[in-house]
């Protein structure tokens, strides 16, 4: 690539800091088609999401992008660095007014706004030895480029990476995890592949793993009918898709003798499949593996992993400029586009693929092969060949927080302190939080596979944290977690609820996994003392999970409701029955020895499972007791968010976030019920005139009668909940239709949120006037 002549005089030599770029789209194609690096950019995004400006009829538009160039100041060990930016024009989706300068400025009603591009320009001296046209070769095959880019990587990993031979190192000593099964992919090329089982062979590895699309065409798996075939004389070459061929020569290149290919290496039909014990494996398979070789630029199983290319294309385009420059002096500059890493690699269909994010998060080092180059990437370093070294600071936004969190993820267990902790690390609540966002929009064939997808990680972390988990959530702070929200609400029906097969999926509406889309989880409150709801014995709220512990009754109130188990009608009748069976098994734990009172959960030795499984539940019905409210969902166009109106609380404002699109003249959608979960309370100025005692807020008796008075008129409420539907035919169990939140409520307002809708009307064994109803949380 190059600049043209434009770009040179009129952005990189300009004595202005910016100004706009060509002044109609003829220009910009005709720059483009002289391999302008900047123009080609700007031109196929015009192409790709605002074509209508290509017309002859919208001169009048241009230019549509506005230049900027600046130096970023240099901090500890970063690269002297030259920022250019190239911004769109403001362009409004009517006829309208451009507040920038008076033109008119119309968007189609089908396109998107136009991208910000940005590229940035490092001291070629700055950046160590970079590839020539001629180094780089013509094709990504490490077989006709040499491939000696792909053996720096890994010999430098494995010698200088501390961090990275960590598990390595542990792993020498210890009895090494090997997948179930395996391909011998020794010996003479183009042989037949045999199918190893792993249990019975004494394999010890090392082995490579791969990350591929399945797509649509059918290809070779491994079956009940073919697997004994398989396993004892092959599956022959030419069988063998482009993709795992070439995964196959790769791993051979880099000198491992064994491969794990998921379609090959689980039983995928027939009566001996076993694709779920295996998928429970897959944090083992992926974390335990020598390298990863991803196929990013195939969406199916044809497509293989090398490319041909112009090296000119993709060698850091040069720049030194013409005469005295106060900005680039007399440097020779290297100019690579901002978005390098996310735009080859992430956004690609093999990384928005569900299913490979755990792979990419998991793994301990990967070989990328995309479509112009190849990338690299372990825990301590992300590169490309046209950036061997590594990603230069400016540019390592989106590798570098992955690249910490893939290294906590690989630390060892038995490494003397807890995995994935940190003195200055961010929390793992953070790091959940960002992973279930970026592992959200990512795309599942089979929605049933949600959770199991993301469990690779989750174990991890549960295992870190020490807290339960089940279908997406934590048991610790469970009430704040059950507010998730949807990113964006454009879906019609709940995936949950679907009978399409490839939708369908048997998660409780409770769990962000049963819908799809972006998901924001809920941040915690703060740590002041805050109210939340509480279960049917005025305990914090958990989940009911196999193999880790029963519910058992408080002993302190006889009158106190019963949680629901197993789909237990809730007939007054079989719940005094089920009390009674809970009473007793109370009274058989304390005759075994085992503690009971308000906080014991557990009356007995849990059913064993295997902590690799994913956890699954007696029930995955939340018993909770708070109060249930009923109000009117009404869009506010002007702000562009939803609001929940409720009786009685004026202009007090509360935000929803519905799950899915709200239908007109629906009931449902437009009044629904609603629980605030959790709340703070917050002096605006002054001191606290209230404690907490229990999970209520009570006066101080210690605050001054007077400041007591001043002080009330300062004292609001912050929180947040969800919306709910009942169940139909199931008294008292609701199902999450959205969430809400609402902030700096007044005590009058509180006191409204605080009354369930009709309570008066209910007995005094379902309902209690100051701790709610007691209802279940499908």
């Amino acid at each position: 690539m190059r600049l043209c002549n434009f770009c040179v005089l009129r952005v990189l030599e300009s004595k202005q800091s910016w100004d706009g770029h060509h002044s109609s789209f003829s220009e910009l194609k005709k720059s483009k088609e002289d391999r302008c690096l900047f123009c080609s950019t700007l031109c196929q995004d015009i192409e790709s999401f605002a074509e209508s400006l290509k017309g002859e009829g919208r001169k009048e538009e241009w230019p549509v992008y506005r230049w900027s160039i600046r130096t970023l100041a240099r901090f500890r060990e970063s690269l002297e660095t030259v920022v250019v930016t190239f911004r769109p024009m403001p362009r409004t989706n009517v006829q309208g007014k451009d507040q920038r300068d008076g033109r008119n400025s119309v968007r189609g009603e089908n396109e998107k706004p136009l991208p910000t591009r940005t590229f940035y320009l490092f001291p070629d001296d700055d950046l160590g030895p970079l590839p020539t046209v001629e180094t780089l070769g013509k094709s990504t095959n490490p077989a006709i480029s040499g491939g000696m880019q792909i053996k720096q990587w890994i010999q430098t990993c494995d010698a200088t990476h501390e961090g990275c031979s960590k598990r390595r190192k542990a792993a020498a000593g210890a009895q090494t995890f090997i997948p179930t099964r395996l391909l011998d992919i020794g010996g003479p090329p183009h042989r037949p592949i045999k199918v190893i089982e792993t249990r019975t062979s004494g394999i010890k590895g090392p082995y490579a793993s791969l990350s591929h699309c399945w797509g649509l065409k059918a290809f070779i798996r491994l079956t009940t009918d073919n697997r004994r075939l398989y396993i004892e004389e092959g599956i022959p070459w030419e069988l063998l898709t482009k993709n795992f061929q070439e995964a196959i020569e790769v791993a051979r290149f880099i000198g491992v003798d064994y491969i794990w290919i998921d379609s090959l290496c689980i039983v995928q039909a027939g009566e001996d499949g076993d694709f779920l014990s295996e998928a429970n494996l897959m944090h083992q398979v992926y974390r335990n593996s020598y390298c990863n070789i991803a196929i990013v630029d195939s969406q199916d199983s044809t497509g293989g992993l090398f490319r041909s290319r112009d090296p000119k294309d993709v060698v850091p385009m040069a720049y030194k400029a013409y005469g005295a420059s106060s900005t680039f002096g007399q440097k020779t500059w290297r100019m690579v586009p901002g978005d390098l890493w996310e735009g080859e690699l992430l956004q690609t269909f093999l990384y928005r693929r569900g299913w490979v994010f755990q792979e990419r998060m998991l793994a301990p080092r990967i070989l990328h092969f995309a479509k112009r180059q190849i990338f690299w990437d372990c825990p301590s370093m992300s590169a490309c060949e046209t950036l061997p070294a590594g990603l230069p600071q400016p540019m390592d936004g989106a590798a570098g927080p992955d690249r910490h969190w893939r290294g906590r993820l690989q630390e060892p267990e038995d490494s003397g302190h807890m995995p994935l902790a940190g003195a200055n690390d961010d929390s793992l609540e953070y790091f959940w939080k960002i992973a279930v966002r970026k592992y959200t929009v990512c795309a599942l064939t089979m929605g049933k596979d949600k959770l199991l997808a993301m469990w690779g990680i989750a174990k991890l972390v549960r295992d870190a944290r020490r807290i339960e988990y089940g279908a997406g959530l934590w048991e610790e702070n469970l009430e704040e977690q059950l507010a998730w929200r949807v990113a964006d609400c454009v879906l019609e029906e709940r995936p949950s609820e679907s009978k399409d097969k490839y939708l369908a999926r048997d998660i409780p509406s409770w769990s962000w996994a049963s819908m799809d889309g972006a998901i924001e989880v809920q941040d915690r409150l703060t740590d002041e003392p805050h109210y939340t709801v509480q279960d049917h014995f005025h305990r914090p709220l958990a989940f009911d999970l196999v193999g880790v512990k029963h519910y058992a009754p408080s002993t302190e109130a006889q009158d106190r409701w019963p949680n629901q188990h197993r789909g237990m009608s809730d007939s007054v009748v079989e719940l005094q029955k089920r009390y009674k069976e809970m009473e007793k098994q109370e009274r058989k734990g304390r005759k075994d020895g085992h503690a009971t009172g308000t906080s014991q959960r557990s009356t007995k030795s849990p059913e064993r499972m295997s902590r690799d499984n994913q956890p699954t539940f007696h029930s995955t019905a939340i018993p909770i007791q708070g109060h249930v409210g009923r109000g009117h969902l009404r869009r506010n166009d002007e702000k562009k968010k939803w609001l929940l109106e409720i009786a009685g609380l004026g202009d007090v404002e509360i935000e929803a976030f519905p799950d899915l699109k709200p239908k007109p003249g629906n009931d449902v959608d437009e009044r629904p019920y609603f629980v605030v979960l959790s709340a703070k309370k917050i002096i605006l100025e002054g001191k606290r005139p209230w404690k907490v005692e229990g999970d209520q807020f009570v006066e101080n008796d210690e605050s001054d009668q007077d400041d007591d008075v001043d002080q009330k008129a300062n004292l609001v409420y912050s929180g947040v909940g969800i919306l709910l539907k009942a169940v139909k035919n199931r008294r008292r169990h609701y199902r999450r239709t959205g969430a809400l939140n609402f902030r700096n409520i007044n005590e009058d307002g509180w006191r409204m949120l605080q009354k369930t809708y009709n309570g008066e009307q209910l007995s005094s064994d379902m309902y209690d006037s100051v701790k709610g109803l007691r209802f279940w949380l499908e």
